[in-house]
């Protein structure tokens, strides 16, 4: 192979090696997790925000067990989270997430529908605040809440600690609640600088989050452009030695 082919060679090896290092850093996820104790006992739930170029996807999960939920009082009805520069304007949204109602006797039975009063469709409160950056997510607004955020449990399960008085809030979202917000002011370096979760049917306590993951590279893409950068380097020694 000639010095000008190899020399070629290289020169798209590196710009590909650039493509691919570019786009590592095109999601950055940031997980945050509350626990704590309120009037209707324990309280736990995370929230997974998924930031790309004109998007970011928030996944909330009660994380108390089956065992643990006893009251509506324990459900996760709102989050509130701030980013780090201007959200922009909503261009889209969307909500997915099992819903449920649960019986007198605890036990869950698989409803349709979606947790959309999250973003503000038939109930709820749902803001967005250029000025403080800060976007708003609640079920609660415009009637009596539903869509509450309960922890997992299978279909026909039951909640065995459950009370009477949680019927009154059906239907429930049951497990994680996935909703993905199109803003334009989102970019790929857009992170989560804070997060508040509040929980119950009022709501009834407020807890902040604490941040415990951030992962700004997808590992499968620095390997590709780890391959192509290692590539464009056995290129380069070959024209060396030619």
């Amino acid at each position: 192979m000639s010095k000008k082919t190899l020399s070629l060679c290289c020169a798209v090896l590196t710009a590909c090696a650039s493509i691919f290092g570019a786009s590592l850093a095109r999601a950055s996820i940031i997980t945050y997790s509350a626990s704590g104790t309120g009037s209707d006992g324990a309280l736990s739930a995370t929230a997974q925000f998924t930031t790309s170029a004109g998007s970011i996807q928030i996944v909330l999960t009660n994380t108390l067990s089956a065992s643990q939920f006893v009251s509506a009082g324990q459900a996760l009805s709102d989050i509130s989270f701030t980013l780090s520069n201007a959200p922009g304007t909503l261009l889209s949204d969307s909500a997915s997430g099992q819903q449920g109602n649960i019986s007198t006797t605890g036990t869950v039975t698989y409803t349709t529908g979606s947790p959309s009063r999250f973003i503000g469709v038939g109930g709820g409160t749902f803001t967005i605040n250029n000025t403080t950056d800060t976007i708003l997510m609640e079920a609660i607004g415009g009637s009596q809440p539903s869509e509450l955020i309960a922890p997992s449990i299978a279909n026909g399960g039951v909640y065995t600690n459950v009370n009477n008085g949680s019927i009154s809030f059906n239907p429930y979202t049951i497990g994680p609640g996935t909703f993905t917000l199109n803003l334009s002011g989102v970019t790929a370096g857009t992170t989560v600088t804070s997060a508040t979760f509040s929980f119950g049917t009022q709501p009834d306590t407020f807890l902040p989050g604490t941040p415990t993951t951030t992962t700004p590279e997808p590992s499968g893409l620095l390997l590709v452009g780890t391959g192509i950068a290692g590539a464009a380097a056995l290129v380069r020694r070959r024209i060396a030695h030619a």
